[in-house]
């Protein structure tokens, strides 16, 4: 599903770990399953994600490509004359721009054309197939009748989604209805075909005018290279900490690797490692440090650098760069957690339900998300993100931002990613802080308007690499991640370079 991408620089072949390339549309909305409520909703495209809509209730193009526009593809009035009946709709123009490569094919999206009724239609989920939705593709080559790949309402009364249900909805401003095809084999039919969309209704209450659009969410970003830093001068990392804006580095090679850290804990949770079959591990070069999430226990790693200790100062900017590789047993089912990230606590708050006041503490760990459903768009990957407390919190645990720009911070198993965060804190009082992060070289999250803090005592203090289940609940499984090639740095690291 995901690969490395090959690149020569300075009369070098080199490889460059980088970003995922995903076989599935991962802006595609989800449907959802029946044991949680992880598909589209009101506020999401898919939840499971937590993607949101750009717009409450979705997001659509009409047929002038304008974004939540009123021009419809193609329209039909279903009257309240208490029947059940099939409602057809042509939708050859918005089918040929599919096929045609023009959009993206995201979906249809139903919406009430101006006021009216509630309709009620059967989903792919009732006990009668004849009444699923279809779609009919003809062309000179024949013809072939489509069940949906995937079929949901949303709700605007609820949060909940509803793709197992066995009805679809469209009311006004309470109901919109999402359907989707899967167009790979329609290609065969030959140029210029024509499309009938036909759902079968068995409710009415009130007449309604119902509209085709197309689904619009997600983003649409273009491939890009991965952003170079210092790393790229210096091959494997080989010499790295001797560059003058380089704090430290840990390759976890020694022995004494420990020596290297404030504090290196939990013993019995933590070693280093060049082979475990077991877990499919593959080094990124020589040993790394493998973390165990024991069954039963929250604490994988509470490992510090602390700044004033090392260095004798505390710094209010850092570029914190680490390579990453979720095990083959890495599997969040029942709660999200901690990762590695960047502090100022100072053993008074920013952790555990204690508060930050701008006064007192702040922090910017790392988060992992329960992983993805397996029908999901995104099926079995694992959302990563910061878990932030500041001087703007409103509870009393830290807001969680999942690094979803290009959907980059969805991890799979089995694969070393570079992770790399960027944090400068705010001038104290003003919503100024930034933080950035980065993976395998790309952005994938960027928030400018940061307060961690309204005093000037409060620096950086640490990074932290930290791997906490919870929450307070403890993983129900043993699994294990490997961390390697640790860089804190004045500047932007990125990724590292390495001999193919």
């Amino acid at each position: 599903m995901l690969n490395a991408i090959k690149t020569s620089c300075f009369g070098l072949f080199l490889v460059f770990i980088t970003a995922a390339v995903l076989e599935a549309a991962p802006n595609d909305w989800a449907e959802g399953s029946a044991a949680r409520t992880d598909g589209a909703t009101r506020d999401y495209y898919n939840r499971a994600g937590l993607l949101e809509w750009r717009n409450l209730m979705g997001d659509w193009r009409d047929a002038l490509d304008k974004p939540q526009g009123d021009r419809p593809y193609a329209t039909e009035t279903v009257k309240d004359d208490d029947s059940e009946k099939t409602v057809e709709w042509d939708v050859t123009p918005l089918v040929r721009q599919w096929l045609d490569g023009k959009h993206p094919n995201q979906g249809f999206f139903l919406r009430a054309v101006g006021s009216g009724g509630t309709i009620v239609f059967c989903s792919h989920q009732c006990d009668k197939a004849d009444q699923h939705p279809k779609l009919v593709v003809t062309g000179k080559r024949g013809s072939v009748t489509l069940d949906p790949q995937a079929d949901t309402y949303l709700a605007a009364s609820t949060y909940r989604s509803h793709g197992t249900a066995e009805e679809l909805r469209v009311s006004g401003q309470a109901n919109n209805t999402l359907v989707r095809f899967d167009l790979s084999g329609a290609g065969k039919l030959g140029p210029n075909v024509s499309a009938k969309l036909l759902l079968f209704t068995t409710k009415q209450y009130g007449h309604a005018t119902i509209g085709v659009f197309r689904c619009s969410q997600g983003h649409d970003l273009p491939p890009s290279k991965p952003v170079e830093g210092l790393a790229a001068k210096y091959l494997g990392d080989e010499g790295i900490v001797q560059n003058p804006d380089v704090f430290f580095f840990a390759d976890f090679e020694s022995v004494t690797w420990p020596d290297q850290w404030t504090r290196a804990a939990p013993e019995e949770m933590i070693d280093t490692v060049d082979r475990d079959p077991v877990r499919k591990f593959e080094p990124l070069q020589g040993k790394a440090l493998r973390s165990r999430l024991a069954e039963g226990s929250n604490t994988a790693l509470n490992t510090l650098f602390k700044f004033a200790e090392e260095t004798g100062a505390e710094p209010e900017e850092i570029f914190f760069r680490y390579y990453l590789r979720l095990a083959d047993d890495w599997n969040q089912t029942v709660q999200g957690g901690k990762m590695p990230g960047i502090s100022g606590t100072y053993g008074v708050a920013g952790w555990g339900g204690r508060k930050s006041d701008g006064k007192n503490g702040w922090s910017a760990r790392g988060a992992f998300h329960q992983t993805i459903p397996a029908e999901n768009p995104l099926g079995g990957l694992h959302p990563i993100g910061t878990y932030c407390y500041h001087a703007d919190m409103e509870g009393s645990y830290g807001n969680r931002w999942l690094w979803q720009q290009g959907y980059r911070g969805f991890l799979e198993n089995n694969r070393w990613y570079c992770v790399e965060q960027y944090l400068r804190l705010n001038t104290p009082g003003e919503r100024d802080g930034i933080l950035k992060a980065w993976v395998d070289g790309r952005l994938a999250f960027e928030k400018t308007d940061i307060r961690f803090r309204l005093v000037d005592r409060l620096k950086i203090e640490q990074i932290w690499m930290n791997v906490y289940h919870g929450g307070r609940k403890p993983s129900p499984h043993d699994q294990h991640l490997f961390v390697d090639n640790v860089v804190v740095a004045k500047q932007y690291i990125g990724p590292m370079k390495m001999v193919e």
